[in-house]
């Protein structure tokens, strides 16, 4: 798959899912990361859900990891998509909420994270703001 989108110079899209899965899929996600993403090329772009407590962690740890390992980034930012999903699972399951507790916490939280990956980007990295709201856009 990640072959098949160097070869043809496109970009491959791994998508955020809900968290029971996502530790999977950003492993899946990473490792293409690591081989694809070199030299002039930015092939694999992973989605990520600010609108998870840890996110601010996981883009911080994402930008630095890419500078000391030498590929480029390919990071796309989204608000999120599963809030009323993960808030009941995490109460079903007696675990406490993934998701920030408020929009103003989520709003913040994508921001910050937006901010982080464009004043870090180096010249071969791509960021997608993946955003429909308007402060957003105009902060990024």
């Amino acid at each position: 798959m990640g072959t098949l989108a160097s070869e043809r110079g496109c970009k491959l899209y791994v998508d955020a899912e809900q968290t029971f899965m996502q530790a999977a899929i950003e492993s899946f996600g990473q490792q293409m990361t690591h081989k694809y993403n070199r030299g002039e090329k930015t092939i694999i772009m992973n989605g990520y859900q600010c609108y998870l407590k840890r996110m601010r962690q996981v883009i911080q740890h994402e930008v630095q990891t890419a500078k000391i390992l030498g590929y480029n980034l390919g990071l796309k930012l989204i608000r999120g998509a599963y809030m009323n999903e993960e808030r009941n699972l995490a109460e079903a399951s007696g675990l406490e909420s993934p998701v920030w507790d408020s929009i103003e916490d989520t709003h913040a939280c994508y921001n910050d994270c937006m901010q982080h990956a464009l004043v870090n980007l180096e010249e071969q990295d791509v960021v997608i703001v993946a955003s429909h709201n308007l402060d957003s856009i105009k902060k990024a």
